[in-house]
């Protein structure tokens, strides 16, 4: 019996129908056994503080094939260098595929390498941050031994760590600092004089730590100049590093510091950028995502970042906040934002718009950022979907279905076609879920407050500090560096936060582990008190009482009134006024403006015992400015001069000591009680870029579980 091609047709769609059942399953290769035989890294330091990395990792295959594994752990945001990722087998040199994951880079490549065989794998980027970060003290010379006391920039940075021991690491850190020919020794290291000039100081915690943070010292470390060659011109201050047979998850820690001079000259100004995908293809009544990264591009703090977002009427917002915020927003420092829509079922090209400000920034060098949102109509159904699960039978059903569903809808429906210019977005797996009831404030004090709205970690721990010094239980001993004692004493009843923060001094210090569990409880707390409120509610109240202590304190007529308000009265009910004037991003700026105008009044103002005592702790003592009855405005703005400074000492004061156990860097923290990077970090894009390296690295108030999670999670390996 002769069959037509109509049949033939529909026996090839039956066939089709089936064959994804008789397909076997085929059984995946097993995992080759590698070794890691060496890796070594080169950290170029660029004089604008920013790096220049390049890893040469060298692995030997004793079973099955290679041909990729997983680069995880980088600290920094980073861009990878094409032209510096490939791999040498013998005399052949093949190209990587490098995939830009979350958590770093996959490195794939081809041909395999073999059993028996060795590869080299070369891959290298640029940082987008600034690493080194300057800190002012007084440091011992690593040359000789000299005490001095000034500026110095702080690298405090670690190379990947491999998930299976290491042969053998080296890190060289090469610095842009020439080096005199009589400072290099013949077998080319650096003599004492060399170090000098650099300014070259290790820091106690640089070393070799294993998995359980034991701190080991490296087999060799040396002072070498770079290039080898001696020949070469000019040659650069080098420190080098090196340890054999790491066991696996052993890492290594560069701390050390150079003079600030040779950077600070190169420093760029604060620049707003951005990253996200300018158009977005979208159905009607389908929820869609945005995501838009902010930075700052520079390298000087930009001052109270809003981004604040419009979008067009035919699109409804699903999530929560309309408006984002940064305090301070440092050099290579990102604020993540994260919206849902579901757009109108109708043909169209909507706009979603970003407008990002910055106070120190004019208003022409604000970021505009239009996102184009290609809406494709829906086309309802033309039968039931249940009709589907008719077994073999119905294919033909299908078939005819198929063609008169394209013969009906064929001129219904507006679609946009996908080109070059019109790529779908993918959003990112999850999205932070909140549980807050709209509306809810959150019942929360000032500190606590602020350490909900991100606050930083050293702002926060400086207000309780001179909360402490106000009530009478804490002295401050000075500032640089800072020493405190308990007191004993108390003039009013101390918080919960207060209580442990006398707890932390320890020798008339603060210890860094113990203030660590003060900030943990403060973020217990607020989980506790505020799982149920309304996030953009809660932060729009402590912006209006940030506003209105400082409405409060203008509208008081006499400078007396104005100096009482400020240090010792309440706002309203909302607890210590001084709590929310500091915090304010233009403080210094606004407390010089409120005491400019003494009006009739015939002398200065009385600066309370508690602060006099503070300011000359510090070395800005208030009670040597002169008190010249006729020049009461010049006197008054001495004395204003002399609070702000002595304020800013007691805050580099505890920067310096919360700072240093973990990170230089520190104004991306305190993230966990709100909607922001540390959150962020666990379960979406960047988890182990900026967010774990300006959170965990800066000392997160998360849980202390974090920090390990973050390294663990991020271990390199996964070989392939």
């Amino acid at each position: 019996m002769k069959h037509g091609p109509r049949f033939i047709f529909a026996l090839m769609l039956v066939a089709l129908a089936f064959a994804p059942m008789c397909v076997g399953t085929s059984t995946p290769s097993q995992s080759p056994v590698v070794s890691v035989d060496s890796v070594l890294v080169d950290v170029v330091v660029m004089n604008n503080g920013r790096i220049n990395v390049t890893y040469w990792m060298t692995f030997t295959v004793h079973s099955e094939s290679l041909g990729g594994f997983d680069l995880f752990g980088i600290q920094e945001t980073s861009i990878y260098d094409p032209g510096r990722a490939y791999v040498v087998m013998g005399e052949n040199r093949y190209d990587l595929t490098v995939e830009v994951v979350s958590e770093g880079y996959k490195l794939d490549w081809l041909p395999r390498t073999q059993e028996g065989e060795t590869v080299t794998v070369v891959f290298g980027y640029f940082s987008t941050n600034r690493i080194l970060e300057k800190t002012t003290g007084t440091f011992t010379l690593e040359g000789s031994g000299e005490e001095v006391t000034g500026d110095l920039a702080v690298l405090n940075w670690a190379p990947v760590i491999w998930s299976q021991s290491v042969g053998f690491e080296n890190v060289r850190v090469i610095y842009p600092i020439a080096m005199n020919a009589s400072w290099i020794t013949d077998e080319g290291g650096i003599t004492p004089d060399g170090a000098d000039y650099a300014g070259y100081v290790v820091d106690y915690r640089q070393g070799l730590y294993d998995v359980s943070e034991t701190q080991y010292s490296f087999d060799e470390e040396n002072l070498l100049a770079y290039p080898s060659d001696p020949g070469a011109s000019p040659r650069n201050f080098s420190v080098s590093l090196s340890h054999s047979s790491l066991a696996a998850e052993n890492h290594f820690r560069v701390f050390h510091y150079t003079n600030w001079s040779w950077y600070e000259q190169y420093l760029m100004p604060g620049i707003l950028a951005y990253d996200t995908a300018g158009i977005i293809n979208a159905y009607a009544s389908t929820e869609f995502s945005v995501a838009v990264n902010v930075f700052n591009y520079g390298d000087a703090d930009l001052e109270n970042v809003i981004v604040s977002m419009n979008y067009d009427a035919n699109l409804t917002l699903t999530s929560e906040q309309t408006s984002w915020h940064a305090e301070s927003l440092s050099g290579g420092d990102t604020i993540y934002i994260f919206c849902t829509f579901i757009p109108d079922n109708l043909p169209a090209i909507l706009t979603i718009s970003f407008l990002v400000s910055a106070d120190n920034l004019d208003p022409g060098e604000w970021l505009v950022i239009d996102i184009a949102v290609y809406v494709t109509e829906a086309v309802p159904p033309l039968i039931d979907p249940q009709m589907f699960a008719f077994g073999v039978g119905s294919l033909f059903a299908i078939g005819l279905i198929a063609y008169g569903y394209k013969k009906v809808t064929s001129s219904y429906g507006a679609r946009w076609e996908a080109d070059e210019t019109t790529t779908g977005y993918q959003s990112p797996e999850i999205a932070i879920q909140t549980f807050g009831t709209p509306g809810t404030v959150a019942d929360i004090d000032p500190v606590e407050s602020a350490l909900f709205v991100n606050t930083s970690r050293k702002t926060l721990i400086s207000m309780i500090l001179m909360s402490c010094v106000r009530k009478g239980a804490v002295r401050v001993i000075s500032s640089d560096p800072l020493k405190l004692s308990a007191t004993g004493l108390q003039f009013e009843d101390l918080t919960y936060y207060e209580e442990m923060f006398l707890d932390a001094i320890v020798n008339n210090e603060l210890d860094a582990d113990k203030v660590d569990d003060m900030v943990e409880e403060i973020a217990d707390k607020v989980q506790a008190k505020a799982w149920d409120a309304d996030f953009e509610a809660t932060k729009v109240a402590h912006d209006e009482r940030v506003e209105g202590a400082w409405e409060k304190l203008e509208s008081n007529p006499t400078l007396e009134g104005r100096t009482d308000y400020y240090f010792d009265e309440d706002y309203d009910d909302n607890g210590w006024a001084w709590f929310y004037l500091y915090q304010h991003p233009r403080h210094d700026a606004y407390l010089k403006d409120a005491f400019r105008h003494p009006g009739g009044t015939i002398s200065p103002p009385k600066i309370p015992a508690w602060f006099n005592d503070l300011s000359e702790a510090t070395g800005h003592a208030i009670s040597d400015v002169g008190r010249v009855v006729g020049d009461v405005a010049a006197t008054t703005s001495e004395i204003m001069s002399n609070v702000t400074n002595t304020i800013g000492d007691v805050f580099e004061g505890v920067g310096s000591v919360i700072s240093e156990p973990l990170s230089p860097i520190l104004e991306q923290t305190s993230r966990c009680v709100s909607h922001d990077a540390c959150h962020s970090a666990c379960v979406s894009h960047d988890a182990c870029h900026s967010a774990c390296h300006s959170a965990c690295h800066s000392a997160c108030v998360c849980h202390s579980a974090c920090h390990s999670a973050c390294h663990s999670a991020c271990v390199s390996g996964g070989f392939r």
